[in-house]
């Protein structure tokens, strides 16, 4: 009889061991699918609203009224984030060209830096994914242009009226009413322009990484047929 009782407690244990293990795969979230759903349409309308565009549908991508998305404007972007014929304004004439959009916001690393604090001028390397970008040892850590914390993400930004971390570029929806934190002389002076994250961002971007547009040369370059 304790031979026998000694197997039905054994069983029992296993059992146990089973259904534990068993609860622990079969694990159901607090939030079931439905209710995900519900929110998801309580918030954007439906589903399918968060299917992203054709790349070539322009109609469906968000833009500024004030700068529509045109094929043209497609394709000088896909040359201008890669061209270092704008780096002319560096401190040091040894980053004259040396930089560019790309040096900050990495392909592979989704379109932001492969490291913590991008570099553009004074910045040599690259590596796969940007993690091999490093320091010029002829540059001093004030001269270069570096950013204080990680560079966001270039990738899918039409989807957001402002730009940078803290969202300081972009005078209209999220930013309405925030004239007086514009504050003059400094990037979000830009602001003023009155046009979305994007294009504030860009144009501010000009004189903050040191670019320079030159008139003439684009004109003179294929960039003009463009």
């Amino acid at each position: 009889m304790k031979k026998l009782n000694k197997i039905n407690y054994l069983l029992i244990a296993t059992l146990v061991v089973f259904n534990s293990c068993a609860s622990d795969d079969n694990y159901q979230p607090q939030t079931p699918q439905t209710e995900l759903e519900i929110r998801i349409i309580e918030l954007f309308g439906s589903k399918t609203s968060l299917i992203l565009p054709l790349e070539s549908n322009f109609s469906a991508i968000p833009s500024d009224p004030n700068n529509p998305i045109t094929q043209a404007k497609v394709d000088l972007g896909r040359f201008l984030f890669h061209e270092t014929g704008l780096a002319k304004n560096p401190k040091m004439e040894e980053g004259m060209h040396m930089y560019s959009c790309a040096s900050c916001h990495h392909v592979d690393a989704g379109f932001q830096s492969g490291i913590r604090q991008g570099i553009g001028e004074g910045g040599l390397g690259f590596g796969i994914n940007g993690e091999g970008r490093h320091k010029d040892p002829q540059y001093s850590d004030e001269d270069l242009d570096v950013q204080p914390i990680r560079t966001p993400s270039a990738l899918n930004v039409a989807y957001q009226d402002v730009m940078l971390w803290n969202g300081q570029f972009g005078a209209t929806g999220t930013n309405e009413g925030t004239e007086a934190s514009w504050t003059v002389c400094t990037p979000k002076e830009n602001n003023n322009f009155g046009f979305q994250g994007v294009e504030t961002q860009v144009i501010a971007g000009i004189d903050v990484h040191r670019l320079m547009i030159d008139a003439e040369e684009i004109i003179a370059s294929p960039y003009k047929a463009m």
